[in-house]
């Protein structure tokens, strides 16, 4: 198996992964959106059940300092519990691919637990990310701020298509709340067949996506590359397409030719000594 790199999760986007919504980077230098060198990041979005609770943790909003106009919101994991949270985002991956979901340091330094789980191949929907707070103080997590994600997802392609061609698992795992007090709420957000069914369903999450503005900005700023590299007219393209593949293949006989062996077949001969007489 490999990981897959920005670049490759950005030419698999609409082919082998669906992933809405991308969220732009923003203009810090420091900072990334959804895509980074080596993972997707997914944020959490409003739907967090409390396990000690046994019900939905409060939304509290402020000010925003990055964009003045809009609010911030969040939430706050009681100590020593288990919070499920939901994620703003919905992926899907083709048979020919597996994810590992990891923790942020930044969030485990302040007391959450490690996380380790995976997605499987065909999954299509939000993930849900069990946050164990295990210090003696409440825990912020922040909805939808993508400086401040809850899990990265390092995809990974199997070295073969995977035997499963469709999602088996339960969308969004609702089948963890199910029989709990207080999770109708949450329960009718994801089970809505208008709105928000493009969560838990591939074809209207691919519509979906690639509708975005942000989906097309990466589309074409990858495209973009591409011909910038190859040229801009059309002959030019396909002249540097020719080197390229004349390259290759006189790299690949230059190398077979390295491994033949050149020594013809020789037929061992016996040769018998006959010992001179010693008298």
């Amino acid at each position: 198996m490999s990981v897959l790199s920005d670049r490759d999760i950005i030419r698999e986007l609409g082919k082998g992964i669906y992933f809405h919504p991308l969220k732009p980077s923003p203009k810090s230098k420091h900072l990334k959106g959804s895509i980074r060198a080596t993972d997707l990041c997914f944020t959490a979005s409003e739907n967090a059940y409390s396990i000690g609770l046994q019900q939905p943790l409060p939304i509290e909003t402020e000010s925003n300092p990055d964009q003045p106009n809009e609010e911030q919101k969040f939430f706050y994991i009681p100590p020593r519990d288990t919070a499920l949270v939901w994620t703003d985002e919905s992926v899907w991956l083709s048979n020919q691919f597996r994810g590992s979901l990891y923790s942020v340091v930044k969030q485990a330094s302040d007391g959450l637990g490690h996380i380790g789980t995976r997605v499987n191949p065909c999954w299509a929907a939000v993930l849900c990310i069990p946050l164990h707070n295990l210090s003696d103080k409440p825990l912020r997590i922040d909805v939808r701020n993508v400086n401040k994600p809850i899990v990265y997802l390092a995809i990974e392609k199997l070295s073969s298509r995977s035997s499963i061609d469709q999602n088996s698992d339960n969308p969004g795992r609702m089948d963890l709340i199910d029989g709990k007090p207080n999770n109708q709420a949450i329960l009718e957000f994801y089970n809505s067949k208008n709105e928000n069914s493009w969560m838990k369903d591939k074809e209207k999450l691919k519509a979906i996506m690639e509708k975005s503005e942000e989906y097309e900005k990466l589309k074409k700023g990858f495209k973009d590359k591409l011909i910038a590299f190859l040229g801009s007219s059309e002959d030019t393209r396909w002249n540097r397409i020719n080197m390229i593949v004349i390259a290759l293949l006189t790299a690949l006989i230059y190398y077979n030719s390295l491994h033949e062996d050149k020594t013809p077949n020789q037929t061992p001969t016996n040769t018998t000594v006959t010992p001179s007489s010693t008298k």
